[in-house]
Order: structure tokens, then sequence, then C-alpha cells
């Protein structure tokens, strides 16, 4: 449904310094290899696991060790999401086989988007050349279709020396290096769980701590080594262990920033295309004054709601729409009026980050 509506509705939004489901960017997905315990092909195939009522959530975290091995590494990953304080209401699991290559980790997440809905794409690579498939391949890779459909992925690598280069806005990397026991720990799986627990487009996922997480060792070097380079750590700094720093690979975005600039998107697209449908009395808006002031005013709508109070994405008082009326596309855009395009909306706010800073951003409806 995603790629259909961005035919139909496109929204494009930029720094201008530098009906229908919305799609809810508090959704998860790990992604993990199953157990030698499990058939190359597990039995259990992707699958959506929610909160149990025991306070330790062991009993969702044994529902997915059941289906897909307690040795494996989605079950090391469930163990962490459910092992935080909080999180979200479900988590999809997507397995792979035991002795997949990384390279399936692409066409699996693919697959499994067709059937399920989540946003953050968190991805259990110890790997570092995979990580950097991910960030360098613009062709093939994960990292051109999460640009496309727009979702944001989380990969965590034990040493991101070879990834510090490469940039990407929709893939944060997070190096950590301890284990639980025999099995790697899943830093990227508890910040994303506690994030979207509450709010991931709502602060920041810098400074939050994490369970079942074992701090990594820096000093003062190091530490500036990765946070300059934009890789995320977790680190005890006054006796506390605190992830720093929130950032995507990019190194020019954190993942609120990302993750605010989808949600205006997914809620003007799926507002407008249901208007398209439904409005003026079930006929459809029709092409005219009318009809684009009510486009516009949808847009206005979906930047009111993210800077109420419950949202704060958006600063208020920040934002607004610009439209030009019927006679003016008539004299200056004959064309898209033939063809029936609607050109020349355009809204503007400035994203509300986490230390009250702000950044103007440009939106521009295309239908």
């Amino acid at each position: 449904m995603a790629e259909i509506i961005d035919q139909i509705v496109k929204i494009s939004i930029q720094d201008a310094i530098s009906g229908v489901t919305t799609v809810d960017v508090n959704t998860v997905a790990i992604v993990g290899r199953v157990g030698a315990t499990v058939s190359a092909n597990a039995e259990q195939g992707v699958a959506a696991f929610t909160p149990s009522t025991d306070p330790m959530q062991t009993a969702s975290a044994n529902a997915v060790a059941e289906a897909y091995g307690a040795d494996s590494e989605i079950y090391a990953m469930a163990r962490t999401f459910f092992g935080q304080k909080a999180q979200p209401s479900r988590v999809v699991c997507i397995p792979l086989a035991k002795t997949a290559a990384n390279t399936a980790i692409i066409s699996a997440v693919q697959d499994a988007a067709e059937d399920f809905d989540f946003y953050h794409v968190v991805i259990a690579s110890n790997d570092a050349a995979f990580g950097l498939t991910l960030l360098t391949d613009t062709t093939t890779g994960l990292q051109a279709w999460l640009a496309d459909v727009k979702k944001v992925a989380e990969v965590q690598v034990a040493d991101a020396t070879a990834l510090k280069e490469h940039g990407c806005d929709r893939v944060a990397v997070f190096q950590h290096t301890e284990t639980h026991g025999t099995s790697l720990e899943f830093l990227n799986v508890a910040i994303v769980a506690l994030r979207c627990a509450s709010d991931s487009a709502k602060g920041s996922f810098a400074h939050k701590k994490c369970d079942l997480v074992t701090a990594d060792s820096y000093d003062v070097d190091d530490y500036n080594e990765w946070i300059d380079a934009g890789i995320n750590i977790y680190v005890k700094v006054a006796g506390e262990a605190r992830l720093f720093m929130g950032t995507t690979a990019d190194n020019e975005h954190f993942l609120d920033q990302i993750i605010k600039d989808d949600w205006v998107r997914f809620n003007a697209q799926s507002r407008i295309y249901k208007l398209l449908g439904e409005g003026n009395n079930g006929n459809g808006v029709n092409y005219d004054d009318a009809g684009i002031s009510a486009v516009a005013a949808t847009v206005l709508n979906v930047l009111d709601l993210g800077a109420d109070t419950e949202h704060e994405y958006i600063m208020k008082d920040s934002y607004g729409v610009d439209y030009k009326p019927y006679s003016y596309l008539v004299a200056n855009y004959a064309e898209d009026v033939r063809k029936r395009n609607l050109p020349l909306i355009e809204g503007h706010y400035a994203r509300m980050n986490t230390i009250n800073t702000v950044i103007e951003v440009k939106l521009q409806v295309t239908l």
C-alpha cells in the first residue's frame, strides 16, 4: 500500500537550509538467524509477538524461543526487547536460516513488509562487511529500499571502523561488543524498544538507560572518535550507562528528525488520499478553488496535530501552508490543469529537536 499511495499523493520533504492506514512510526521488526535446533527454513516464519502479562515478560520471550530455537539469534534479540522496562505493543520477528548469507537480510525484510506493518528494522548483524554493504550499495542494498519505502534501520556491529566514512540518513549504526553469556548483547534492540514504547519521534534516542546491556569501555579519545563519526555507543559516565548519541549514519541527522518528517509525510498522504475519495459529501474533491483549499487545509491540519502538546514534533507558530487559486493554475500551469495534477501546494514547519533547536523544513504536495 505504501508504494501505491506514493504514486498518487507525493509528499516531498527536505531541509530548507541544508480510508488508508497511516504508518505507525513506533512499530518494530527484528531480524536474526534461527537456532541450530530449528530446520534451515524455520517452521515458524515471520510472526508478530506481543508482550505478556508477567512482569519479566518471560512468556513472550519463551514464545520466540519455541518458534525459532533457544539458541537462536532472534531469540536473544527478543529477550532483549521484552526485557526492557517498556516496549511497544508488538514486535515482528523476521527469521533467517542459520546459514543464511548477509545479503539474505535484504530480501527477507522486503518480503516481510508485504504482509506485516513495521517502521523500524532492527538487524542482528555483527558483521562489519554487511554494514558496509548496507551503507554503500545504493542500487540493490537495503539503503535504497529504506529510502524508497520510508523506513529506518538500526544495525549493530562489533567494530564500526569500516563504516565511519559512509553515510546514510536512514541507517543508524550501533557499535557494541559485550556479550550476555554466550550471546551478543543487542544494544540496538534495547534502545528501539524503549523509544517506541513511548514515542520514537519525540525527544531523542540519546541518554537512555537500557536493561540487559553492559556498557562498553571507552577512553576520552575513543569516545570522541566514535561520536564525531556518527556511531552510536553505550558508555558509562559518572557511574551511569547511557546511549550516545542517536544519530543516523550520515552524522547529519538524529533519528528522531527523520521519524518526525516521516510522520508528517505519512499523515499528510493518507489524509489527502482519503479526502480525494470522500470529500465533497462522498463525491471527492472538485478541481476548483474549494478543492484546492481543502487539500491545503488538510496539510495544515496535520501540521497543527504535529505541534500539539501530545506530539511536539513541530514548533508552535512556525508552520503554514501556501497554495495558488485555480485561475493562477490555468494561466501558468495549463498542462497540469489539463491532466488534473495539482501543483504549488507547499507547507513549511520548524522541526522541534531535543534541545529546542529548530530546523526549517519545506513540504511540497504533488497530486
